[in-house]
């Protein structure tokens, strides 16, 4: 899987000899995977055998056990574990209103959180303060004592008190708080220590041993709730199913012992399936694992009991893949646990089983007479234990399904190893198929472990493709690069969702694309399982057809977005620097070069300017006409200094780079110290707001602005704040200069390395020339956009673009560059890092490093393979239950957290009931439908013969009429309009549809004079713009169209909706 993980083998029995001992390294966790619980107690043993010899800490122990659809997990890390971080989150610092004290408890404070600020605190966190944003960055959490929080009130309001470890350090550093001179506060992680059980201490509490194995377990030991973790609401807290799941475990290493194999599934050829009735003539394998069960524990009279127990013994023998795949992502889980004491570990057991997944009788398939072992002894066949759990039926029609997975990344590739183990896509028109539109980048091989190092540049779905393929041969599978959308061409059109796929798995990372599946599934009638993960967290939605609700019935509620006044003026987190800095990053090197290269040619062919500058004017306003002016001034008027030079010779390779260093010299200027300097002047320090309070408090912070200053400037001593200044306006220069000079010269070919246009020496120099210019701009020469504008807003747009109209004739095509988190030879998380630390030094707020703009700028989700390995598991069973048909109700939602560790199994919720005409009840999952033939296709239908039909199709009576139709947005007929409309009812409803389309789609810009390649409405002729264009084209290649039709009682005037009519065009061929 990876070469470049270092593995050693040994051979021969597990050996407690120090002498013969392995050498675990400096920090080994031991794992044991499917033994015998006298192997594990022993293993565990030899864990705590170092703590006590050598009085350090023991070495962790995680045992994982899987049988059939039963699985255990138990954890040992010693008697003091200590966990450094619970959660893995990071603290959220939160802005204070007021702190107030308690006159009856001098030793307690209340925290008043800012409007619209709320806490992430509990009872008994410890919290810290942080004073003056613009202080010292490194003295500002000194400044206050750690506090502890004894009372939570509101989720703006809580007491603390200060941690007694502190109060006779700084006793009176509680004062300071009571003056207001905390801004903020945020939560601190204390280390915590866990004290564990050996698994002997929990199961055989007594030294003595009994003749055929390790003592009976104290029948405490599953009575006790502290010892298991909940893995299902429904099932962890029921104590005689916990019992038996764990007595099962133990008979199960019994029976081995005894019999020298796993036990066969009973039937009734062999013997009865009831625990009480027994076949004299012979025993089943089940009586045994019942008479083994009895010598453990005394068995309980519940029919969970013995559901559990048969379950039990009739699939042990067998391995089914998504039990093993879940079991495996959550014992690695704990092993990261162990080794970093990172998130809370499992305590101590967890069990997990699936056992709704099996059918109520385990009879053979009609005309069958094979054992049922055949199916374990069959070498030629896929996933036998799978079919050997579930039937060979079942597996055959996994075998055969065609199975669309979207998305080939994290959760696609696991999605795909599963199902190859599963046996997907080798039988009779079964097939995997696949769309990934990424490519697969480095950074993706730590964690999508089917691609390897020469994949990368590669297209993932096809590599995945490949990857199967190795594990699978006889597997069917189909690799596309097509992006999965409304608006996208290619082949998955309405043919393909309404018959070339039985399931859809989702493994997308965007809620939008998730969406539009989810959208395609409902319309045509398709199972659909959906998995995400942040990090740690992971969620499983299933969409069982026609009966739950779909993904888009429910939504979380959308990230709030930062403020637009936030980002450009009163900033207070690092997030939005780092997001005005990804701002800024497309709009000079993505927005500004397509402007350019949008405008140049009209610019150059213009005689006088006058026309395009009220084109602006009118179109944008004066401000934002004038803004533009001077952005096409800039980037189109710099060439009359490079013009008349070959682009391959050095003098203008030099000439672009003075060029683009004097521009971004002049960027920083303006951003740093002009706009700052005005928003001081527009807001000073000591100003108020309209009800007389201080302007610069709460989420404002004062900014200070910021120029560069040579050590020989002759002004006042340099500090060592400027040098830091100084720096990050180098570095910024650098990175700016540089993917400046990127949109002016040529591109490099594919084989060509892009040449590192701009050294810090570079930038520092041309800053130290230009000192003296940025050092004569005092503050009474900062340039106030209001006030400089004269009172003809034409002739200050003509004057920004007189050095455009020079440059134009000479400009070639300016790049764009799309910013790309993963390169870091590109320079774009430079750019924004370096902009970002800037904007966050002027107010006051603590820099983030590259990697953490990295990750705020890339909108990149954390992804763990432990995460993704485990939701994919969950897919691939909910998957099961779709093909089998089970009710709603055996299927499971799931939301984790292997952080906490926290599962939460849910049965999906029904689809909800509509009530249409006369009571009759309908799901958004219904349709009325309406087909075309030849003799009578659907575009040639008039609205009055549709109208027609949806009373026929509906059953509506006389005394019921349409009331308004309408296809997606847009309204096409409405009788209070259109009832006496002769033209409207004799015209092909078609053309209503596309003519609603076209007009709002429309727009007054940039028509094209060609005569649209799309179907026209009958009679007209219409100029279209390329939207109007691929809205037309996608609707004519619709197979059918649903279209949202209300109908209302004549007499009455109640209203009812109808289910979705749709259309369905007839086949061409």
């Amino acid at each position: 899987l990876r070469s470049s993980e270092e593995i050693s083998q040994h051979g021969g029995e597990w050996d407690n000899d120090e002498e013969r001992s392995i050498s675990l390294g400096s920090n080994p966790v031991v794992v044991c995977i499917d033994r015998s619980i006298t192997a594990m107690m022993e293993m565990n043993d030899a864990c705590r055998h170092k703590c006590q010899v050598s009085k350090s800490q023991s070495i962790p122990f995680v045992s994982v056990k899987t049988a059939g659809v039963y699985s255990q997990i138990f954890c040992d890390f010693g008697p003091c574990f200590v966990v450094v971080d619970e959660n893995g989150e990071n603290p959220r610092s939160t802005l204070i209103n007021k702190i107030e004290g308690h006159d009856d408890d001098k030793e307690l404070l209340t925290v008043h959180c800012l409007d619209g600020e709320r806490h992430d605190v509990s009872q008994g966190d410890v919290i810290e303060f942080q004073g003056d944003h613009n202080a010292d960055v490194a003295s500002r959490s000194a400044t206050f004592p750690q506090c502890e929080v004894v009372a939570v009130k509101s989720p703006t309001c809580f007491t603390v008190k200060e941690r007694e470890e502190h109060v006779s350090k700084q006793k009176s550093l509680l004062n300071v708080l009571l003056e207001g001179k905390a801004r903020s506060f945020s939560r601190v992680k204390i280390p915590r220590r866990i004290s564990f059980s050996s698994l002997r201490d929990i199961l055989h509490p007594s030294l003595s041993a009994a003749e055929d194995g390790p003592a009976d377990m104290k029948a405490e030991c599953w009575d006790d709730d502290a010892l298991f973790a909940p893995s299902d609401l429904d099932k962890s807290f029921d104590p005689v199913r916990r019992k038996a799941i764990m007595v099962s475990m133990e008979a199960l290493d019994k029976f081995v012992t005894k019999y020298g194999r796993l036990p066969y599934r009973s039937s009734t050829s062999h013997g009865s399936n009831s625990l009480h009735d027994s076949a004299k003539q012979k025993r089943t394998d089940l009586e045994r694992f019942l008479t083994l069960i009895q010598k453990i524990s005394k068995p309980e009279s519940t029919k969970t009991w013995e559901k559990v127990i048969t379950q039990f013994s009739n699939t042990c023998r067998a391995k089914f893949t998504p039990v093993q795949a879940f079991a495996g992502a959550l014992g690695a889980q704990e092993v990261l646990k162990a080794a970093t004491g990172l998130y809370n570990p499992v305590r101590q057991f967890l069990l997990y089983d699936c056992d709704e997944v099996l059918e109520p009788s385990r009879s053979l398939a009609k005309g069958s007479d094979r054992n049922e072992d055949d199916d374990v002894n069959d070498q030629n066949r896929v996933a036998n234990g799978q079919s050997y759990i579930l039937g060979h039926h079942l597996s055959q029609k996994l075998a055969s399904s065609r199975l669309f997975l979207v998305g080939a990344g994290a959760i696609g590739c696991e999605l795909l190893k599963n199902l190859s183990a599963m046996g997907a896509g080798t039988f009779d028109g079964g097939c995997l198929i696949v769309t990934d539109m990424d490519t697969i980048e480095k950074s993706n091989l730590s964690r999508q472990l089917l691609f390897r190092d020469h994949d990368v540049g590669e297209f993932k779905s096809a590599a995945a493709r490949t990857a199967v393929l190795r594990f699978l041969p006889t597997c069917r599978i189909e690799a596309h690069t097509s992006r999965v959308g409304e608006e996208e061409e290619g082949p998955f059109d309405d043919d393909f969702w309404s018959s070339g796929c039985d399931v859809v798995l989702n493994a997308l990372d965007n809620v939008e694309a998730r969406l539009f599946v989810d959208g395609q599934c409902v319309s045509n009638g398709r199972g659909l399982i959906d998995a995400g993960t942040l990090g740690p967290k992971g969620n499983v939605q299933v969409v069982v057809p026609y009966q739950s609700e779909s993904y888009g019935s429910s939504a979380d509620p959308p990230e709030p977005d930062i403020p637009v006044c936030t980002l450009k003026n009163f900033p207070y987190d690092i997030s939005h620097t780092i997001q005005w800095a990804r701002d800024l990053f497309d709009g000079y090197f993505h927005r500004r070069p397509r402007q350019a290269n949008d405008h140049v040619e009209e610019i150059a062919k213009m005689e006088d300017l006058t026309v395009f500058a009220q084109m602006l004017i009118r179109k944008f306003g004066e401000d934002a006409a004038l803004d533009m002016a001077e952005e096409l001034g800039e980037d189109i008027g710099v060439f009359p200094f490079t013009v008349g030079l070959d682009s391959n010779d050095p003098e203008h390779f030099l000439a672009v780079k003075r060029a683009s260093l004097n521009w971004a010299i002049e960027q920083a200027d303006r951003l740093f110290r002009v706009a700052i300097e005005e928003l001081l002047r527009k807001h000073p320090v000591d100003s108020v707001d309209e009800d007389g309070s201080p302007f610069w408090t709460g989420s404002r912070r004062i900014p200070t602005p910021l120029r560069f200053k040579t050590l020989d400037s002759g002004e006042d001593e340099v500090s060592a704040t400027q040098v830091i200044i100084n720096e990050r306006i180098a570095q910024f220069v650098q990175s700016a200069a540089r993917l400046r000079m990127e949109t002016f010269l040529p591109k490099p070919n594919a084989d060509e390395l892009a040449p590192t246009h701009v050294s810090l020496e570079d930038a520092l120099s041309s800053l130290e020339e230009y000192s003296s210019i940025i050092r004569n701009k005092k503050e009474g020469s900062v340039r106030n956009i209001s006030e400089s504008r004269g009172s003809n807003p034409i002739s200050d747009v003509l004057e920004q673009l007189n050095g455009a109209k020079t440059g134009a004739s000479f400009l070639p095509r300016l790049n764009l560059i799309d910013f790309e988190k993963d390169d870091e030879t590109n320079g774009h998380v430079s750019f924004v890092t370096a902009a970002s630390n800037l904007r966050a030094l002027a107010y006051g707020i603590p820099p983030a490093d590259a990697m953490e703009t990295r990750r705020v700028a890339g909108s990149i989700v954390p992804a763990m393979i432990t995460t993704t390995g485990l939701v994919s598991a969950l897919s691939c069973l909910e998957l099961m239950k779709i093909l089998k048909g089970l009710p709603l109700t055996m299927h499971r939602n799931a939301f984790v957290n292997l952080a906490l560790p926290f599962f939460a199994f849910t049965a999906p919720l029904p689809a909800q009931q509509c009530t249409g005409v006369n009571g009759r009840e309908y799901t958004m999952w219904d349709r009325i439908v309406i087909k075309g033939s030849s003799k009578s296709p659907v575009d040639a239908m008039t609205m009055r013969k549709i109208l027609d039909k949806i009373k026929k199709s509906a059953g509506l009576g006389d005394d019921i009429e349409v009331s308004n139709v309408s296809y997606g947005p847009y309204m096409i007929y409405a009788n209070f309009l259109n009832a006496e409309d002769e033209e409207l009812l004799d015209s092909p409803l078609m053309d209503a549809v596309r003519s609603a389309v076209i007009s709002e789609e429309g727009s007054d810009e940039n028509l094209f004079n060609e005569s649209s390649e799309a179907h026209q409405p009958t009679g007209k002729v219409a100029n279209l713009t390329r939207e109007q264009k691929a809205t037309l084209s996608r609707l004519a290649r619709k197979r059918y169209i649903d279209f949202s039709v209300v109908v209302e009682h004549k007499e009455t005037g109640e209203e009812f909706e109808l289910p979705l009519i749709r259309l369905v065009r007839e086949k061409k061929d």
